[in-house]
């Protein structure tokens, strides 16, 4: 990435038996980057070592081409959103969203009116005299941003913001995060483990496994690509295989097994790898239709093992015929599809994999 706003580059720091290895992450001014990753993976502690909170063994930051590693935490004009929004029960709301102003050392009608613009951004302006206390989830991490933003950051770090918000309210207050934080033009970046969340509110994103940072991107890209079969799994991916390679004139076939894979991608003979069918790209063929050309070299008859409804779309499971498995892939598909098709439980039908969208790890 040209020229970076915050730049992190090969950091490492260990406490314990955890290790951070070799983080490098740049973000651009203005972005709304997501942290992803399974519990445990570092993203707390990297957020740390950018606040100040944890000293790296090694490596750099940069923010704005100042070293932040340099500098105190209080003089890295970052803004902070801890998990559990760390209000001052003594105080109200007002006394709150004012205390992140001792820092700016401004004239008293000044702060009054920092105080105004931040509680008419967030529209807690009736809650001013309120005990915190008294707040919801959501009121309370309106009031927890505004503090961080009064202070004017230039970068403002959310740690899992949503964690003790119910999952009704979650959706709403996603959109209401972002669009203070863009309003207030500040760069952000927010941790989370949920991807749905992640995939709403981030520009850019980076998955974190086991210490390292592994894969960073476009959401689209990340999303619709991962790059490592650890990525793959974090992302909720089914249908992961492990095979042997065999060269074709036109590709190569894996063999998984009891079946195999065609690909148009050109891999050495005999490497062993894992291979990605992405449920939502096996497509169920009709009989009375004719097979498009990237689904016919990788056809399968079988039979429905199970069918899964959520509100916006139905998982189903499928056992290819002769499988000893009790299944073998999952597909995903738009929920009218299975009353279109009259899918149920034991019915007969032929799915097939779309080429284009099989991924190949080579990284074992």
């Amino acid at each position: 990435m040209d020229n970076p706003y915050l730049n992190i580059n090969n950091l490492r720091f260990s406490i314990g038996g955890f290790q951070l290895t070799d983080i490098d992450l740049s973000v651009q001014q203005g972005e709304y980057h997501v942290l992803l990753g399974p519990t445990g993976s570092g993203k707390s502690t990297l957020m740390k070592c950018i606040l100040g909170l944890c000293r790296p063994s090694g490596g750099s930051i940069t923010l704005a081409e100042n070293d932040l590693l340099r500098l105190p935490p209080e003089k890295r004009s970052l803004g902070y959103l801890p998990q559990n929004y760390a209000l001052f029960p003594h105080l109200s709301v007002e006394g709150n969203i004012r205390f992140g102003l001792h820092s700016r050392c401004l004239a008293a009608s000044a702060e009054d009116k920092e105080v105004t613009l931040q509680c008419d951004a967030f529209q807690i302006g009736p809650l001013r005299g309120r005990d915190v206390h008294t707040l919801s989830g959501g009121e309370q991490q309106k009031v927890a941003l505004a503090r961080a933003l009064i202070t004017r950051p230039k970068v403002v770090l959310l740690d899992e913001p949503f964690s003790s918000i119910d999952e009704g309210s979650r959706r709403m207050l996603w959109f209401d995060l972002k669009q203070s934080i863009r309003r207030a033009g500040v760069t952000a970046i927010h941790i989370t483990h949920h991807l749905e969340e992640a995939y709403t509110l981030g520009d850019r994103l980076s998955v974190m496994v086991d210490g390292k940072l592994i894969q960073s991107g476009r959401k689209e890209e990340v999303f619709g690509y991962p790059e490592t079969e650890s990525v793959a799994r974090f992302l909720g991916y089914r249908n992961i295989f492990y095979g042997d390679t065999r060269s074709l004139p036109d590709g190569t076939e894996i063999d998984l097994g009891y079946f195999s894979v065609k690909t148009s991608k050109n891999i050495p003979a005999g490497e062993r790898v894992a291979i990605c069918l992405r449920p939502q790209y096996i497509k169920i063929i009709r009989e009375d239709e004719p097979i498009r050309e990237s689904l016919k070299r990788n056809v399968f008859k079988g039979e429905v093992v199970s069918i899964f409804m959520f509100p916006e779309y139905c998982q189903m499971r499928f056992r290819i015929a002769g499988s000893p498995s009790l299944f073998d892939l999952e597909l995903k598909f738009p929920a009218y599809i299975k009353e279109r098709l009259s899918l149920s439980a034991g019915k007969n039908i032929t799915v097939a994999l779309w080429e284009p969208s099989i991924i190949v790890f080579r990284d074992r």
